[in-house]
């Protein structure tokens, strides 16, 4: 892990809501690649600027800032069932490896934490659910993984 010391992680505000749009938008079109175009049209949608914006006050999204540059979000959000879980986290690719996935994701289980989360889920079909068990998500039935936070 190569974590450069000028990478901050903050809550996201409407002025990061454009390049959150963008990244998520665009690990998602090359996660769907291949699916149907109503399928893509409507994942991309949910990630629209105006959509990032409305949805914020009911998320936990924090993001990675480079040089005044968002690199890294993740969204966490309520479950139908009371719970709360990752919906979503994105790095930019030339900055893979580095650890930013890790700083996003240590941030956003400690602010839960905080708030009272007592376990955070993601959904073990996502792509990233191998790195998600590396950071000690354990499978909590055949689709979901999850971790208690303290």
């Amino acid at each position: 892990m190569q974590l450069d010391h000028d990478v901050v992680v903050t809550c996201c505000a409407n002025a990061h809501a454009e390049a959150v749009s963008q990244l998520l938008q665009m690990a998602l079109t090359e996660a769907l690649a291949g699916e149907a175009a109503g399928r893509i049209e409507a994942a991309l949608s949910a990630y629209s600027k105006e959509r990032i914006i409305r949805d914020m006050a009911g998320r936990l999204t924090y993001v990675a800032v480079y040089r005044h540059r968002v690199i890294g979000v993740i969204l966490l959000s309520p479950t139908e069932e009371g719970g709360t879980h990752i919906e979503a986290l994105c790095v930019a690719p030339e900055h893979h490896n580095e650890g930013i996935g890790e700083l996003l994701i240590d941030t956003a289980e400690r602010r839960a934490g905080e708030l009272g989360v007592k376990r955070l889920g993601i959904s073990a079909l996502a792509g990233n659910a191998g790195y998600f068990r590396k950071h000690g998500y354990l499978a909590d039935g055949e689709q979901q993984l999850s971790k208690a936070l303290a």
